[in-house]
């Protein structure tokens, strides 16, 4: 989302000062662990962006649509895709599992 952010802070002509983001994900360990038929993937992921800008909160809150538009990994947990890959050991490809 930061190369989003720079991106639309410039297009909108909006000033940023200073940017943090803290990005959580909540998930069942026993997943990751393999101790049971759990997936291990994420439950939900939140974040909270901190902007400090002279801009009007009206026009970081449009340039945080645009970033949400544009961000090609917020879309793809949103959308998921499918997901290929492959296996290379000691530079021979063998099947992945």
């Amino acid at each position: 989302m930061f190369s989003q952010l720079t991106r639309y802070a410039s297009q909108l002509d909006i000033e940023i000062e200073d940017a943090e983001m803290d990005i959580r994900m909540t998930y069942d360990t026993r997943g990751k662990l393999l101790l049971e038929d759990v997936s291990p993937g994420c439950n939900d992921l939140t974040y909270v962006f901190k902007i400090q800008s002279p801009a009007p909160s009206e026009k970081v809150q449009e340039m945080l649509g645009l970033i949400e538009k544009g961000c090609h990994t917020i879309n793809s947990l949103k959308n998921p895709v499918p997901v290929a890959g492959k296996l290379i050991h000691n530079g021979q490809e063998i099947a992945a599992p």
